[in-house]
């Protein structure tokens, strides 16, 4: 079963940590910890909750310097790839920034200083022939990735509450060295502001369409994901493999794949070394802008509150198929993410990983903003 939190809200008071991922307004600062040195662990959201109240969490770094860059797979091109990983640890001493309560818009600790958290992973060199050592390259079968080696155990679970995500805010981006995740109105396509409300805290702005998951080869796909590290994980990429363990036998058939996700979300009720998945149709945990308050979605079945539909279907795969063309037959980019659950993940339940932090594809970053 899968747990979900986030916190998308910010407040000028100290923020709860029940209030996760949906209560915010405008970014408020919570009084934060000592920072720590960033290190390897990432904790990762479990379910749908988010905790309102930063703290400094440790950040992977990013080993082995592998790029994302696509490169091409013939003529001998130079991968350009590595971007530079930020948002190490936050300072000593933050103070609150000006907001309402926050849940899953994360809360804003703006008072500190962030330090340069990563390293410039180097795109790779190419050979002749046109392969790329240490970075993402092109096949004939599509994208492929180094895996990864000397990484960090990890697990997954998934979620999509509809809530705006706490990397959403400006002050809570800013923590990670970057610019604000893109937040939509109720289409879920068209692009509000990044102090618009939580929908999640009765606001105008929703989780954007583009946070489904999708695959770029037989073995390697794109997405986002919710942590528990606080914000200054805001907008880091980790790739991800499967070790074909989890939850059920169902998650044997990913062994030998790999998702490279994008941290927008944060989550308070989390494990370190764990990431919540945002998948539609996932379980929308504690809070819930998709089928109750501003309701984007109204009275459709998008199965079990933690779990989801996979959950209410008792992990049978053509029921939860048939609940994707049920809940998303009129929203196309939900109905793909909702199938890819289905095809490409096969619909493991909360599988195992080796994880890394890498630099962030092109492709993911185009569709945050981040």
């Amino acid at each position: 079963m899968t747990r979900h939190r986030r916190n998308h809200l910010l407040g000028s008071v100290v923020v709860s940590v029940s209030c996760l991922l949906s209560c915010d307004s405008t970014p408020i600062t919570a009084v934060q910890s000592p920072g720590t040195t960033p290190s390897s662990t990432l904790p990762v959201a479990t379910g749908g909750t988010q905790a309102s109240t930063t703290t400094a969490g440790t950040v992977p770094t990013g080993t082995g310097g592998s790029s994302v860059a696509v490169t091409p797979g013939s003529g001998g091109t130079s991968a350009k790839g590595g971007t530079t990983s930020t948002g190490g640890t936050t300072a000593k001493g933050g103070t609150t920034a000006s907001g309402g309560t926050s849940a899953k818009g994360g809360t804003t600790a703006s008072g500190g200083t962030s330090a340069k958290g990563g390293t410039t992973a180097a795109g790779g060199t190419t050979s002749t022939g046109g392969t790329t050592t240490k970075a993402t390259t092109t096949t004939n079968s599509g994208i492929t990735v180094t895996p990864v080696t000397n990484g960090t155990s990890g697990k997954t679970t998934r979620y999509w509450d509809c809530c705006k995500p706490s990397c959403g805010w400006s002050a809570n981006a800013s923590q990670g060295g970057k610019s604000a995740a893109k937040s939509c109105g109720k289409d879920g396509t068209s692009q509000v502001g990044a102090d618009v409300q939580s929908s999640c805290n009765n606001g105008g702005a929703f989780q954007c369409y583009w946070g489904a998951p999708w695959s770029v080869s037989d073995t390697v796909s794109y997405g986002f994901a919710a942590t528990g590290g606080g914000n200054s994980f805001c907008g880091k990429c980790f790739q991800l493999d499967f070790t074909g363990t989890g939850a059920t036998s169902s998650s044997s058939a990913l062994k030998g794949k790999s998702l490279i996700v994008q941290a927008i979300n944060i989550g308070g009720d989390v494990v370190n070394n764990q990431f919540d998945l945002l998948i539609p149709g996932g379980g929308v945990g504690i809070n819930n802008s998709c089928t109750s308050g501003p309701s984007e979605w109204g009275s459709v079945d998008i199965g079990a509150q933690s779990g989801g539909m996979l959950a209410t279907c008792n992990g049978q795969m053509s029921c939860v198929q048939t609940k994707c063309q049920s809940a998303f037959k009129d929203k196309p980019l939900l109905l793909a993410g909702c199938d890819w659950f289905t095809t490409w993940f096969n619909a493991a339940d909360n599988p195992n990983v080796t994880y890394k932090e890498v630099p962030c594809p092109s492709a993911i970053t185009a569709k945050s903003g981040m």
